[in-house]
């Protein structure tokens, strides 16, 4: 199966990339396994924690972004709809990645006992095969009435409901429970809301590495550009009412955040997710643009991945130790590179064209 799945990626990818990517999930299982040897098992299991966070969350938030056109007939995505679904091939190893990070749970979560893991199981696990279930079937129902039938219609709305309320129960379990002081309540938005806008964005760099027709590249581009603003307004509304209440349960979370290693990480996390997507994307040519529109819609997914850093590993490892990061790192890329060579044979066995729409590329 593993060897299956490389040369898929082979096909998708390229031999470089692909062997790339084997080699960090290689590095970062040793990086996993290793860290309670170097002392530092908290913060590989928190990178572990939040690459899985990152990327299920993707998986998810591609499924719920074709949901939510084919729910409102966005036929303008139509051609980037295989693109955008394709993380869902992360489902079956999101699953056992979460069982890791739950049953490892009292190595990395503070407050973690027997009970807790078992709650955590019951409620976070179980809403995970229910989401995954309720994406697998409006996958296998979008995939044979394509915009047609009121049972696509009534798969979507389910897998929308059920999307919101799962990632809404991981972010209270595994991000809130992490903060001492009290979080805010907008956590949970900002968890789904974040997952939708790396599925946009991973949708968009595809489609500028597929070619696809400068105006779908304006439409994802459009969409990129204004999911994006409106993850910044849902991190300024998580900041100003601490700011003008001068709120002291949860100025603590704040300073965490803007002292030491982490600021630069905050920084860098605004910097990557709302500036240069909105500088870089702010005229309709640069959005047609295929380089632009790439470089856009990546720098937004690491700066989502470093949010996910920011969320988990930050409240598990304060200090930001250099032999805890450097574990953490790699754990993060071995991830990284397990969930690309999965996507990559998914896409490769969806033999989508590798040019579509009659227009030739713009850039």
């Amino acid at each position: 199966m593993v060897r299956t799945t490389i040369h898929l990626a082979e096909v998708e990818l390229g031999a470089r990339l692909t062997r790339t990517c084997a080699v960090f999930a290689v590095l970062g299982l040793i990086a996993l396994l290793a860290a309670p040897f170097a002392h530092v098992p908290a913060a590989a299991l928190a990178a572990l924690a939040a690459s899985w966070l990152f990327f299920a969350g993707l998986a998810a938030g591609g499924v719920a972004l074709s949901a939510a056109a084919r729910l409102a007939y966005g036929r303008f995505l139509e051609p980037a709809l295989q693109l955008a679904e394709s993380p869902a091939a992360f489902f079956p190893a999101a699953l056992v990645l979460l069982a890791i990070v739950l049953a490892a749970a009292p190595r990395w979560m503070p407050a973690a006992s027997h009970a807790t893991i078992t709650g955590l199981f019951v409620r976070d696990f179980g809403a995970a095969i229910v989401l995954f279930a309720a994406g697998a079937w409006f996958l296998q129902g979008s995939a044979r009435r394509r915009w047609a039938g009121s049972r696509t219609a009534i798969a979507a709305v389910a897998y929308l409901i059920v999307y919101a309320l799962t990632l809404s129960v991981w972010a209270i379990d595994l991000v809130m429970a992490l903060i001492e002081s009290a979080p805010s309540g907008i956590v949970p938005v900002q968890t789904f809301m974040a997952a939708f806008l790396s599925a946009i964005a991973w949708a968009t760099l595809l489609s500028a590495r597929r070619h696809l027709d400068p105006v779908v590249r304006l439409d994802l581009g459009r969409l990129l550009y204004g999911f994006a603003a409106f993850w910044a307004y849902l991190v300024w509304c998580s900041f100003l009412p601490v700011w003008y209440a001068n709120l002291p349960d949860e100025v603590g979370e704040i300073l965490g955040r803007v002292e030491g290693f982490w600021a630069v990480v905050s920084w860098g996390v605004i910097v990557a997710t709302f500036i240069v997507p909105f500088v870089a994307l702010l005229s309709e040519a640069a959005k047609r643009n295929r380089i632009v529109v790439g470089l856009g819609a990546t720098s937004v997914l690491v700066g989502l991945y470093a949010e996910r850093f920011l969320l988990l590993v930050r409240p598990v490892s304060p200090s930001g130790g250099l032999r805890g990061l450097a574990f953490g790192a790699a754990v993060a890329a071995g991830v990284a590179g397990a969930f690309t060579l999965i996507v990559g044979a998914r896409l490769a066995r969806s033999k989508i064209p590798d040019r579509v729409g009659a227009a030739p590329a713009a850039g």
